[in-house]
């Protein structure tokens, strides 16, 4: 049977009720249909029993007790009833109270039976209602968790998708040209981080000279920036990270730079120069992209500086490793030495220049290969005190001829020539134009007071050449 819980005042209003409509019921029908037995007093079970019991059963101890004590009490009044002249002692005796007593105990124990199923029912029901708060609040939990995971595994993924593709895009780093790099390391701030405008500035004579700026709507940076000029000064002393939130915090001049972040060498313990973040989108603006901001930073810390170093190393060196001759830097201070001897004890001197034609024209591995090949032929026509040099000029040779005057000078150019010639005829290149070379003879005259005059000299003499073979 299903038990309805009601609250206190409701529920006694109804059981109240169920006792006296079930009370009155059953004296309505004993007055009309049972006459002759007034209260039902010959009928067993009693049809108070009804009342009693389902009364008990259904609402617990007190409507049980309450019921007993009604249908009772009933009963004691249809009993005195009968009995005209009552004394004392039929009023203490058993069959008068033995009824009414048992409709009460009855009442009650079944009621108090009753009670302790509702007792336990309604602390079911109570950890019923808390079990299921609590899995409401452990469902919510539950949800929330997963959105925070779905959150963060896209979080995850785009930062490792962002910093692998942007770790990809560094190998575009791997240059040793300084210009390349400062492009890249914008491009990548563009690129990766939605950046608009930003500058690299690194630190040259005690000033910040601009190196490379990407711009949309803004006009272009200052070249050159005051050393003690904030932010960049304390980005490059203190080697930290400024930010415009920071500053804005300190109260400090904010200038327009969203981000400047120190180029740092591969040590970090000194800085080159700065890389500045001047506009960016607001929701770019955020802790992750100040630190990538920072990596791309040291990348181009490392960068450029292996860069420097190899271009110092260049500077350093005398001669050309793919040509096996000397550089075209080496050629003024050597011409410069031998000018000045040659002055000093009267001795003769001559320069030549070799142009190999069409040369720009080539693919850049067959200009390897011809540079490398004309040069063999050169030096195999030369003496040991003879020197080659690179010239500035793509695909020529300068050729430095110590005591040699010009009658020797035109013979080595006429050998060269024939054997330039030779070797054009075996690679099959017949082509009119590339079968003479391009050449310019000088030699010292006592007029001479600077080696320029003597290179002015052999610009001037440049002509084509053509040599039967």
């Amino acid at each position: 049977m299903a038990v309805t819980r009601l609250n206190p005042s409701k529920g006694r209003l109804t059981f109240l009720v169920e006792i006296i409509l079930g009370l009155m019921l059953i004296t309505v029908l004993n007055m009309l249909l049972f006459r002759n037995d007034v209260g039902f007093l010959n009928v067993q079970p009693h049809p108070y029993w009804i009342v009693v019991l389902l009364i008990s059963v259904r609402y617990g101890f007190l409507p049980g007790f309450l019921a007993g004590l009604s249908s009772g009490l009933l009963f004691l009044l249809f009993r005195a009833a009968t009995i005209p002249d009552i004394s004392l002692l039929e009023l203490r005796s058993m069959e008068l109270w033995g009824t009414p007593l048992l409709f009460w105990t009855t009442g009650m124990a079944l009621g108090e039976i009753r009670q302790g199923h509702i007792r336990e029912h309604t602390a079911t029901l109570t950890k019923l209602r808390d079990n299921m708060t609590v899995c409401e609040t452990q469902q919510k939990e539950l949800r929330a968790l997963e959105q925070a995971k779905v959150e963060m595994d896209t979080r995850i993924f785009s930062q490792e998708h962002t910093l692998s593709t942007i770790y990809e895009a560094a190998q575009a780093l791997r240059t040793l040209d300084s210009e390349s790099i400062y492009m890249a390391i914008l491009d990548l701030l563009r690129q990766y981080l939605g950046v608009e405008e930003c500058s690299i500035y690194m630190l040259e004579n005690n000033v910040f000279q601009l190196k490379a700026f990407k711009r949309t709507v803004s006009p272009k940076p200052r070249a050159t920036i005051a050393l003690e000029s904030e932010p960049l000064w304390s980005v490059y002393r203190e080697r930290r990270t400024h930010t415009l939130d920071a500053a804005l915090r300190r109260e400090q001049q904010t200038t327009g730079i969203l981000i400047a972040a120190p180029v740092l060498t591969s040590s970090g313990m000194e800085a080159m120069g700065v890389l500045v973040v001047e506009r960016m989108p607001f929701l770019k603006f955020n802790p992750t992209s100040i630190r990538m901001v920072e990596l791309i930073s040291d990348w181009c810390g490392s960068s450029l500086e292996n860069a420097l170093l190899h271009k110092n190393t260049r500077e350093k060196l005398i001669t050309d490793d793919i040509a096996d001759v000397y550089n075209a830097r080496y050629l003024r201070r050597r011409l410069g030495e031998e000018f000045a001897r040659a002055k000093r004890y009267g001795l003769e001197l001559s320069v030549i220049y070799l142009e190999i034609p069409g040369f720009q024209e080539r693919l850049p591995e067959e200009q390897q290969a011809t540079r490398i090949a004309f040069a063999s032929v050169i030096q195999s026509h030369l003496r040991n005190i003879d020197l080659v040099f690179l010239h500035e000029t793509p695909g020529a040779f300068v050729i430095l001829l110590p005591t040699t005057p010009m009658q020797g000078a035109r013979v080595v150019v006429n050998n060269i020539a024939r054997a330039y010639q030779a070797l054009v005829i075996m690679s099959f290149e017949l082509d009119a134009h590339l079968m003479s070379l391009h050449v310019g003879v000088a030699a010292l005259t006592p007029e001479m007071n600077d080696m320029e005059e003597l290179l002015a000299a052999m610009t001037e003499d440049i002509h084509d050449t053509v040599t039967s073979a």
